[in-house]
């Protein structure tokens, strides 16, 4: 019934907006934006435009394992970047906004061009003009107790002819933005107060990274090379305290990586010929350290990782209207992975602390995108993989698996602003190989097992979408999804062979959800806000699954039920500046563990206020004042004995933070 109401009440103000879109072809579903609709807002990036797009909402992409179904929605000069180590969103944002000539918004899809499995895309397309341009950029986060994480890159970018070079060379910085003071609270079951603590957290990372790029001519196509460093280090520090009493935990965790990447495309014999190489290595650190006056709890993992990909695509463009393409991919995966527990000084056996998992990793594809007429767009096409998983150490197993993957998509273009979208498609999730072994947060939940036995979730997912353009800027999309989920990954118990129970992720059976998705971008000037635009996300979720141990039905671990967001822009041409003012309504998530039911959450609101400063087209800098009045980050324990299924917790541990204002500013100085 909700679904229904919302849907209606779409429809209706979409029926009654109007107004002009920027259209190159709207029978073929491409909006062009030319650099004159963002000159009110002087992006200083790529990324920077890609965020005014009327209701585009930026898909990163997925770092799992393979190529395939791991792009973002954004392409760059029709491709997708080669890298994955090297985010999307990192590389449209060391893209000069000066160096971008269009950026098309494809809708339902179009003859010719990869959507890489997305409804809409963005391409970024660069200009050819030869240049050279250097650009540095400082960052810092001041937050309210006087610390800082300060950030630095270098970029350079030199276009010459058919030649693109590219050199990046970052000191970047993390931080958990819940840090601050607050106080611990443990009760028995009845409620009774049984120890009340300070709560200081501190968290923080500084990390180096590098990417280097060269595109250049090559056997009549053209060919890109790309290198990717990184060492990403992160530091947690953790005390609880009251009089004669203080708990610490420490997290030390960290990763390197290198990445390598070829891709070739060009035309052999009138067909799109597309290929790639990738290759990645990585080493990831964690130590947690958890110690007060009764115990001492150390564990520390390692993982090495490789990973290795070969992929072509070979597209035939048949008639204008009609375009086929099909190709293949192999990977081949390793970890090699340990980890060892001590309680008090004694070794614990945990179940798969020490495994070598490799995979060997095979899919086929094969697709056809018609212009049925100058209103409908079918795309169709299906995908075939075939994995096997061998795992060898604490545990030894071998398993084979084979999915078909069929997708389907229908697009109704009634008119140059109007698209309705339908969309089948069966989505494989991926098997993450952290989940074979052992884990830990001894500040949190404890020790995880791994577990051989993991299935990937796999999903039927129909959806519709009715999307509107209209007063030039504005835009409305409204999405209706519905997934049927098999083998839903969750938490399980698991046995270490000696009669001791461990959570470890597993498959809990079958479960379904439910979304519904409302983006809007409406231009304020009916309101007489002149260049004034408000940009909302409202999104719910509603999922159902069998829980394993209480057997009752209850939301899948980890989703967020409600995520909305608005913001507000105003840009003032004369000052050469944009104001913003955001609101998030915060989050909440739960977890449903063996002995253990946990909720943590930040109540709404959260609201920051931000200004851009652009006194020259060579010098930008933004100021932002984030957490004006500072969340509360709210974390429940309920420990039950000696499961769930006993209904009544033996003790309850609440955590309450309260978080610090954070002042950010950037300073993006241009040369060339």
């Amino acid at each position: 019934m909700l679904q229904t109401r919302l849907l209606a009440a779409g429809c209706a103000v979409m029926t009654m907006l109007s107004g002009a879109a920027l259209a190159d072809d709207a029978a073929g579903g491409i909006l062009v934006y030319e650099p004159a609709y963002f000159a009110d807002a002087r992006p200083n990036t790529a990324m920077d435009m890609i965020r005014r797009l009327p209701g585009f909402v930026f898909d990163d992409g997925d770092s799992a394992r393979g190529f395939a179904g791991t792009a973002g929605n954004v392409l760059i000069d029709g491709q997708r970047p080669t890298s994955k180590t090297d985010d999307l969103q990192s590389v449209l944002s060391r893209i000069p906004a000066a160096d971008v000539a269009r950026i098309d918004l494809i809708r339902g899809g179009a003859p010719g061009i990869d959507m890489q499995g997305h409804a809409v895309m963005a391409n970024v397309i660069r200009k050819t003009d030869n240049s050279r341009r250097l650009v540095l950029d400082v960052t810092d986060n001041i937050f309210m107790d006087g610390h800082t994480v300060p950030s630095l890159s270098v970029e350079y970018t030199e276009h010459d002819g058919d030649r693109i070079y590219e050199l990046s060379l970052q000191r970047f910085s993390g931080y958990d933005d819940s840090v601050g003071l607050g106080h611990r609270t443990i009760q028995d079951g009845s409620g009774a107060i049984l120890q009340v603590d300070r709560e200081d957290r501190q968290a923080t990372g500084f990390g180096e990274g590098l990417n280097a790029a060269i595109t250049t001519p090559l056997w009549g196509g053209q060919f890109k090379g790309n290198i990717t460093l990184q060492d990403s280090p992160f530091h947690v520090d953790l005390a609880f305290t009251h009089p004669g009493y203080r708990a610490d935990i420490i997290v030390n965790s960290g990763s390197q990586n290198l990445e390598t990447g070829a891709h070739w495309n060009g035309t052999i014999d009138g067909l799109d010929v597309e290929t790639l190489m990738l290759e990645r290595l990585g080493r990831a650190t964690n130590y947690n350290v958890y110690a007060d006056p009764g115990t001492d709890q150390r564990f520390f993992s390692r993982n090495i990782t490789s990973e290795t990909i070969a992929r072509g695509t070979v597209r035939d463009h048949l008639s204008d209207a009609l375009t086929v393409e099909a190709g293949g991919e192999i990977a081949y995966n390793y970890l090699d992975g340990t980890s060892t527990f001590t309680l008090d000084g004694v070794p614990v056996a945990l179940p798969s602390a020490n495994a070598t998992v490799d995979e060997k990793r095979g899919e086929i594809f094969g697709q056809a995108t018609w212009k049925i007429d100058h209103t409908l767009t079918l795309e169709a096409g299906a995908r075939f993989e075939y994995s096997q998983i061998s795992e060898s150490g604490d545990t030894s197993n071998k398993r084979s698996f084979f999915y078909p993957k069929p997708r389907l998509l229908l697009t109704w273009a009634p008119d140059a602003k109007t698209q309705v979208r339908v969309r089948y498609e069966k989505v494989l999730g991926q098997l993450d190989f952290g989940n074979f072994v052992a884990t830990s947060d001894l500040g949190g939940t404890g020790v995880s097992a791994g577990n051989s036995e993991l299935r990937p979730d796999q999903r039927d997912q129909y959806e519709l979408a009715i999307e509107r353009h209209f007063w030039e800027k504005g835009a409305i999309v409204v999405t209706l999804l519905h997934e049927e989920i098999t083998d839903v990954v969750d938490l399980i118990p698991v046995d270490d062979g000696h009669g001791n129970l461990f959570d470890a992720p597993g498959n809990i059976g079958y479960g379904t959800n439910n979304q519904i998705d409302i983006e809007m971008t409406l231009p304020l000037d009916f309101l007489g806000i002149d260049d004034g635009l408000l940009k909302t996300t409202s999104i719910w979720r509603m999922s159902r699954v069998h829980d394993p141990v209480t057997h009752e039905i209850r939301l899948i671990s980890a989703q967020r039920p409600q995520d909305m967001e608005f913001t507000f822009t105003k840009d003032f041409a004369a000052w050469n500046s944009t104001f913003t003012l955001s609101y998030f309504n915060g989050w909440r998530e739960r977890y449903y563990r063996l002995q253990e039911f946990r909720e943590r959450k930040i109540p709404p609101g959260l609201v920051s206020v931000g200004w851009a400063y652009n006194p020259t087209p060579s010098w930008s800098l933004s100021f932002e004042l984030d957490n004006i009045d500072p969340f509360i980050y709210d974390d429940k324990y309920f420990d039950y004995d000696p499961t769930r299924a006993s209904g009544t917790p033996v003790s309850i541990e609440h955590r309450v933070v309260r978080s610090q204002p954070r002042f950010f500013f950037e300073i993006r100085k241009t040369f060339g």
